[in-house]
């Protein structure tokens, strides 16, 4: 009952809605990449035919779940390696990214509606094996059809907040029936899996498999950050502060712990990396009404940075930027936002701080913290108190830069796990 009216919500949603969109669009000329595919409709390359081979369509909802997308296609590669892959992004943003780091290995396409007829279509084209989900991408239309046509769907990296779980708790019936949808469900920790079974998710076919992000295969060698830090034009030992994935409000504060640190430090340069790039004239019109010169990444990288303030304004920069850094602050944690993955700085052999909203990488933060790895700040001051303390105490910081490697280096294997998942629903020898 519950699901037929979703699906006539959705049909309503789309009568009052896309009238607006379509003339929003026109005028502004936004949002008309990809609009054929969101109904379904796919260039002759990526519709399905009759081969042998498997055909597996990966799902991701944006950027952060590309990332985990390039650990198990990695993966999958060395499986199937027969297989075409189709990764699909709901966001522009993850488009791009997914296009810029994957183009060459899957096809890359917008994610259909969630609208019975948009979906039929999309799995008639498309002609996938199995369709596998990333994290929380749950889309009720899409599942109830796979189920009917014995497509056989996955979750991978399954997370699930504790708000969130409450919050679907509410239509714990419509949960059970979504989630009786997959064949199998790999979660990241014993809390996520709780949580997914207290929706209704089928016990036997729950795992808790690690989260695969942390496999994600980077180049940490010192040549790239050297190169790094060379295209920021910084001299060796100068110092840099890489703020990474910021959020409103947190901009500000940790403009305030850079200007502290200069007084210790006066060839120190902040990076600043917004987590969405919509908001970069925010941060910009807040460094300026602070007096405080910046330029944009891409600036400085072609013509030379001539400012102690960058602005990141590109995608996928962020990764190596934690390699050249000297200190790193995971934003997205002074603010109530959930945090974001301090792993991948970790990974550099980075001390890692971050602000004390971690709840979306909870996990990730309790181990770096339990290696004396991690280090939560809840003030501006606490974070400069900090960092400077890395500066007086260089054998701490040392140590903890390599217990901060040793743990993520640690972690490795999640994606094969998770994989093999896949190769057992498939019943592939």
């Amino acid at each position: 009952m519950l699901f037929r009216v979703y699906q006539l919500l959705s049909y309503l949603l789309f009568i009052v809605a896309f009238p607006v969109f379509f003339i929003y669009s026109c005028l502004t000329g936004r949002h008309r990449t990809g609009l054929d595919e969101r109904f379904g409709f796919f260039e002759p390359g990526v519709d399905g035919d009759q081969a042998a081979a498997q055909r597996l369509w990966l799902h991701a909802a944006s950027v952060g779940e590309v990332q985990v997308a390039r650990a198990l296609i990695a993966e999958l590669q060395k499986t199937f390696p027969d297989a075409t892959l189709i990764l699909s992004t709901m966001t522009e943003q993850g488009q791009r990214v997914a296009r810029r780091q994957l183009g060459g290995q899957v096809r890359c396409i917008f994610a259909p509606l969630d609208l019975p007829v948009v979906v039929r279509r999309a799995v008639r084209r498309l002609r996938p094996s199995a369709y596998i989900c990333l994290e929380t991408e749950l889309w009720p239309s899409l599942l109830h059809h796979l189920k009917e046509e014995r497509i056989p769907a996955v979750l991978l990296n399954g997370r699930l907040s504790e708000r969130s779980c409450r919050r679907y708790a509410r239509v714990r019936d419509f949960m059970a029936g979504i989630l009786e949808s997959f064949a199998a469900l790999a979660v990241i920790t014993p809390q996520d899996g709780q949580r997914y079974l207290a929706l209704g998710a089928p016990p036997p076919r729950l795992t808790v498999a690690g989260n695969a992000k942390y496999d994600l295969a980077v180049n940490t060698s010192s040549e790239v950050a050297a190169a790094c830090r060379q295209r920021l034009g910084l001299t060796a030992a100068q110092p840099l502060l890489v703020a990474g994935s910021t959020h409103g409000g947190e901009e500000a504060k940790l403009l305030e712990t850079f200007r502290a640190m200069k007084q210790r430090l006066p060839e120190l340069i902040l990076v600043l990396a917004p987590r969405h790039l919509e908001r970069l004239a925010e941060v910009e019109a807040m460094l300026a009404a602070a007096g405080e010169p910046f330029e944009r990444l891409s600036r400085c990288q072609h013509q030379g940075r001539a400012t102690a303030v960058v602005v990141v304004d590109t995608m996928g920069e962020l990764v190596t930027l934690y390699g050249a850094a000297t200190f790193v602050f995971c934003g997205g944690s002074l603010v109530a936002r959930g945090g974001h993955n301090p792993m991948e700085p970790a990974v550099w052999g980075r001390p890692v701080c971050y602000g004390p909203d971690m709840r979306d990488f909870r996990d990730a933060a309790e181990l770096l913290e339990a290696a004396g790895a991690g280090f939560p700040v809840a003030t501006p001051a606490e974070l400069t108190a900090t960092l400077l303390r890395f500066v007086d105490r260089p054998d701490l910081y040392a140590t903890a830069g390599q217990r901060a490697r040793d743990t993520a280096l640690a972690q490795q294997g999640a994606a094969r796990r998770q994989v093999a998942l896949v190769k057992k629903v498939l019943n592939c020898p």
